[in-house]
């Protein structure tokens, strides 16, 4: 009898840190990121940036985006992808297609304007991938943390937007990096 719970023990741990530091491209927990400008802060209501912008947006998204959940997991073992980095993409961009009302004092802001299917997800990931290996390419003695991070940038900018180390700290990265590491926080 010890030995089936000894077994379910340990199920249960593979179980629960499946997502906890996988994917091909940097690992989020270790990264630093400044979080949000104050313009994204601003953009939405609030009156502060950084990563305590980042994390209230992300706060925001949450409930949204944990119907994603199964679909962002699936996408992100297919594409060697952190799962909490994939919920930072779309809950960067999904503000973009959502009407803002006042952030500071409703958690239920956004309204989704439509449901995100698998194979957008899988489409946004894998232009996120193909950005980070042509960064390879071109950088190949950069480490993977700087290959998420210049990935993250010229996915919102263009391909060839990192043209040396310094261009590593773009807005979108530094956003989308504060949001994935909330979002790991929280179950990706």
């Amino acid at each position: 009898m010890s030995a089936l719970w000894l077994l379910l023990g340990l199920l249960a741990l593979t179980g629960s840190s499946e997502s906890s530091n996988w994917g091909c491209y940097g690992n989020i927990r270790t990264l630093d990121s400044p979080g949000a400008s104050c313009g994204i802060g601003r953009r939405y209501g609030l009156t502060y940036c950084g990563v305590r912008a980042s994390e209230r947006l992300a706060e925001i998204d949450l409930p949204y985006l944990l119907r994603y959940q199964p679909i962002v997991r699936t996408v992100g073992r297919k594409y060697c992808m952190d799962p909490a980095v994939i919920a930072g993409v779309l809950s960067r961009e999904s503000l973009r297609s959502r009407v803002p009302v006042n952030v500071v004092q409703d958690i239920n802001v956004f309204a989704p304007k439509s449901w995100i299917s698998e194979s957008q997800v899988s489409q946004m990931t894998k232009v996120l991938t193909t950005r980070i290996k042509e960064i390879q390419r071109t950088f190949p003695t950069w480490t993977p943390d700087q290959y998420l991070r210049a990935g993250l940038c010229s996915y919102s900018e263009a391909a060839g937007f990192v043209r040396r180390g310094q261009d590593l700290s773009c807005d979108f990265c530094n956003d989308v990096l504060a949001r994935a590491k909330y979002f790991k926080r929280h179950g990706f």
